[in-house]
C-alpha cells in the first residue's frame, strides 16, 4: 500500500502536468489558419489625376464587381454594408453630377444668348446646376471613403487581424428586450446590482 501510493501520486503529477500541453494543443488545431485560406491584401496606389487605384497580386481592380467577387465570400456585414453603401453613393453622385453639369451648361448659354434683362432665370439655373454638380462631388467622394474602407476591413482579414462581425437583428423590436437582464448595476450602488427604475 505504501509503495502504491507514491506511483499513484507520480502518475497523477506527471497527468496534471501535460494536461495543459494537451489543451494547447487542442486550440491551435481549433483556430483558423490565415495561410490556409489565401487571402491577399489588396494594394492602394493614389495619383493626383487617377485618385485611387486599387490591384490585387499586380492585376487592377477595375469596377465595383471585382471589389465585391473578393469582399462578399468574406461573409462579414461591416464591409459588405461599405461597400454597398460606397455604391450607393457613386450611382447618387453621378446622377446629382450630371444634373448639375447640364443644369450649368444650360444656365451659361442662356445667359450668353439672352439680353441683361432676361437671363435671371438662367442665372437661378446656372447657380442651382452648380450647387447640385457639387453636391455630386460629395457624394463621389463618400463613395471612394466608403470604397476604401471596405477595402481596408478586407486587407485586415488577409493580415489575421479582423473577425467577422455579424449582421445586426432586422426586427428592431428584438433590440428592445429590456427583460433579458433583471438586474444592472447603477450609479452610487457601490457595484451592487440595483433594480431597473
Amino acid at each position: 500500500m505504501t509503495r502504491l501510493f507514491p506511483t499513484a501520486f507520480l502518475v497523477l503529477v506527471v497527468l496534471f502536468a501535460g494536461f495543459p500541453y494537451t489543451l494547447q494543443a487542442d486550440e491551435k488545431e481549433t483556430q483558423p489558419d490565415n495561410a490556409s485560406t489565401k487571402l491577399k491584401p489588396i494594394d492602394i496606389d493614389y495619383s493626383t489625376l487617377g485618385g485611387l487605384r486599387y490591384s490585387l497580386s499586380g492585376e487592377p481592380l477595375a469596377g465595383t464587381k471585382d471589389l465585391e467577387e473578393l469582399i462578399f465570400p468574406l461573409r462579414d456585414y461591416e464591409a459588405t454594408r461599405l461597400l454597398k453603401k460606397s455604391e450607393s453613393s457613386e450611382s447618387n453622385g453621378k446622377i446629382f453630377g450630371t444634373v448639375g453639369f447640364l443644369g450649368l451648361v444650360t444656365g451659361l448659354v442662356g445667359i450668353l444668348k439672352t439680353s441683361s434683362s432676361q437671363q435671371t432665370p438662367f442665372w437661378i439655373t446656372a447657380i442651382g446646376g452648380a450647387v447640385s454638380f457639387d453636391i455630386g462631388n460629395l457624394f463621389q467622394t463618400e463613395a471612394q471613403t466608403s470604397k476604401f474602407n471596405s477595402v481596408q476591413r478586407y486587407n485586415r482579414f488577409a493580415r489575421g487581424e479582423e473577425q467577422v462581425l455579424p449582421q445586426t437583428p432586422q426586427d428592431e423590436k428584438a433590440l428592445l428586450n429590456f427583460n433579458s437582464s433583471p438586474a444592472v448595476l447603477g450609479p452610487g450602488t457601490d457595484g451592487k446590482a440595483g433594480k431597473r427604475p
